[in-house]
């Protein structure tokens, strides 16, 4: 039997959808018993020392990322500064982070170097170019760009432009972009639908009962969601709600966010609420739920679609690369979008007066089977190490196959 072919997947936690997209990764490649994962986020593993942000301030620059960004709802000009910030500090500290990974490349060995986050490519790609450089034995290792935005904000803030690579994209807004690049264009694959982890497929087949999670069965069920920060603005939903006449129960799921948790449940709601900190039950709450309401995010909105969960969307908080998400949702009426508190009381009492109803048909989302169909591909296209003139490689040395 041959040895798992090596994966090494690059992420950050600079909100959660990274982290996510890695975890599903290693699921889905190590459930088919031909991979092996190692997950490393290099802003904490390896170059810490050259953050910019944490050598001019108290904190990293995920941290001002996830605290300032997300939970304080600064989606818009200070977003822009903070991208304008990190796409510094790689042109300032390019050099040393691609050394400092292309030696990790060697300790670790992989077969496929595989990047969940943005605008950090070239240093991958030129420490995997370094790597590849002195790799004495074996086959060469691929790499890979896994894009987890619905498009690119702007050319080459994941996908650089070269072609050693290669583009994973799962909707076709992303690839129809990346074709665009005539020496990337042989090197897209496409997925159907945005990475999710292989619970929310399990979800869409067989719903949770509403009953083994605590909650009423006769009552329409919300899902309120802000990412895995969470934000502020969960509680001036719920007490917005409170003034609809129509009642429901309402789970409120604040991530890392203990704070707006204990402001959630500190208040008087006259309806029954359930607040719940970081939980790995996200798909069994939203399988039974009768809608989403939370911001824009990539990750949750391909997971309400991927359940037929219908969608209340906060515009007002959208990052600047959520509005192709936005765009998506609106133009095939899986959802509707609000700004203001008054805009939001009147899509909600509507929804619930609508009652639940039959249920929305999901989107069909393969991608936790595409992912290893595409993986398999990169790895078949592992060349060789070219020998040197006049040495021959022992056959165990020609690759890992």
């Amino acid at each position: 039997m041959s040895e798992p072919l090596h994966v090494v997947v690059i992420y950050t936690d600079a909100g959660g959808g990274h982290r996510a997209s890695a975890h599903a990764l290693k699921s889905c490649l190590e459930a088919t018993g031909r991979y092996r994962v190692n997950l490393i986020n290099p802003y904490k593993a390896l170059i810490p020392h050259l953050d910019i942000f944490a050598r001019l301030g108290r904190r990293s620059g995920e941290d001002v990322y996830n605290e300032i960004i997300l939970r304080g709802g600064r989606t818009k000009l200070a977003c822009w500064l903070f991208y304008v910030g990190l796409k510094l500090n790689y042109v300032l500290f390019s050099a040393p982070a691609t050394r400092i990974l292309a030696r990790h490349f060697a300790e670790v060995e992989p077969d496929i170097a595989l990047s969940v986050m943005p605008l950090s490519n070239r240093v991958l790609l030129d420490a995997l170019a370094r790597y590849r450089a002195t790799r004495g034995r074996g086959r060469l290792p691929e790499g890979a760009v896994l894009i987890t935005d619905w498009a690119e904000l702007a050319r080459s803030v994941w996908f650089p432009k070269r072609g050693d690579y290669h583009a994973i994209c799962g909707t076709e807004e992303a690839a129809a972009s990346v074709r665009k690049s005539r020496k990337l264009a042989p090197k897209v694959h496409s997925m159907g639908g945005l990475l999710v982890r292989p619970e929310f497929a399990a979800a869409a087949a067989r719903p949770a009962s509403r009953e083994a999670l605590g909650l009423d069965p006769k009552l329409p069920a919300v899902t309120v969601l802000y990412g895995a920060q969470g934000s502020a603005r969960m509680a001036e939903l719920a007490r917005e709600m409170a003034h609809v006449p129509q009642k429901a129960q309402v789970v409120f799921l604040c991530g890392r966010n203990d704070a707006i948790a204990a402001e959630i449940r500190a208040l008087d709601l006259p309806y029954p609420a359930y607040v719940l900190g970081f939980t790995d039950q996200v798909p069994e709450f939203l399988s039974v739920s009768d809608l989403f309401i939370g911001k824009p995010g990539p990750g949750s909105v391909s997971e309400a679609m991927a359940l037929g969960v219908p969608m209340l969307l906060d515009r007002s908080l959208a990052l600047p690369q959520e509005a192709a998400v936005l765009r998506h949702v609106l133009s095939r009426g899986t959802g509707q979008a609000f700004a203001s508190r008054g805009e939001f009381r009147a899509m909600y009492a509507t929804a619930l007066s609508n009652g639940t109803g039959p249920r929305r048909a999901s989107v069909p989302n393969t991608s936790n089977a595409d992912i290893v169909t595409i993986l398999d591909r990169i790895a078949a296209a592992r060349a060789p190490v070219t020998a040197p003139k006049g040495a021959l490689l022992p056959a165990s040395e020609t690759g890992r196959d």
